[in-house]
């Protein structure tokens, strides 16, 4: 789960909250309704999926933080984990909260980004939480995703999660209304919510549902399903072709 991507192909730095990256998990469960739900749910579709194998290896890609992490290590004592992130300071609070699981034997944190790792599929698995709109440009995200799944085996389950807005949609000022209204009445403070809002466009590279679709389909991925939806914050789940 991601705060600040800094990666190649000229991407842009962008944060839900730059105040501190130990607040990260604290605000941003504020500002996503379902946040806890969400990753839930991506445990329990790639439970479901991995069904044949007790010592799945599991990439977490935007690893910093630790959450996805400690959920799939606690629940699954024979899965291993790769996970990645260019931010060593976010890599240095996903260090520290799976040592507080207790899980941090069978956890390997990189700082890197996906295209640094191995080309071979390997993985059983994957996560990638919230941050594919911080990546700059249809080229950049298709270069993102299309590594990624060369990391996968065939048939492994992806679990994807992002904003996932029409910036010319006519709802959009709607739906903006509404998540401001959701954000303020659980205390996110009004001049946050502002960088949030003028970041989407410009600081971030959100894309259409039917976009995301497309772009997972191209890049080697099947089965293409949302499981998740909160204003703009859609997720998604998919198999490596």
């Amino acid at each position: 789960m991601r705060s600040v991507v800094s990666m190649d192909h000229n991407q842009s730095s962008m944060s839900w909250d730059t105040a501190d990256e130990n607040r990260y998990e604290q605000s941003i469960a504020l500002k996503i309704p379902g946040y806890s739900h969400m990753h839930d749910l991506m445990e329990r579709l790639l439970a479901a999926s991995i069904t044949d194998n007790n010592e799945a290896k599991i990439l977490i890609v935007g690893a910093g933080g630790g959450k996805e992490m400690a959920l799939l290590g606690t629940r699954h004592v024979g899965w291993t984990f790769t996970g990645v992130d260019p931010s060593q300071r976010m890599l240095q609070l996903a260090e520290r909260r799976v040592q507080e699981a207790g899980i941090n034997a069978r956890v390997q944190l990189k700082s890197m980004t996906v295209e640094a790792l191995p080309e071979e599929g390997v993985y059983d698995g994957a996560t990638s939480m919230l941050m594919l709109h911080f990546i700059q440009g249809m080229e950049s995200k298709r270069r993102f995703l299309s590594n990624l799944a060369t990391r996968l085996k065939p048939g492994a389950p992806l679990i994807i999660a992002a904003v996932n807005a029409d910036l010319r949609s006519p709802v959009y000022s709607t739906m903006m209304q509404a998540w401001q209204d959701h954000m303020l009445s659980n205390s996110v403070q009004p001049e946050e919510w502002e960088r949030f809002a003028a970041s989407l466009g410009r600081e971030s590279d959100p894309i259409s549902s039917e976009l995301m679709i497309e772009l997972l389909a191209e890049c080697g991925f099947s089965h293409i399903t949302r499981y998740f939806g909160a204003f703009w914050v859609e997720g998604y789940y998919a198999k490596r072709i």
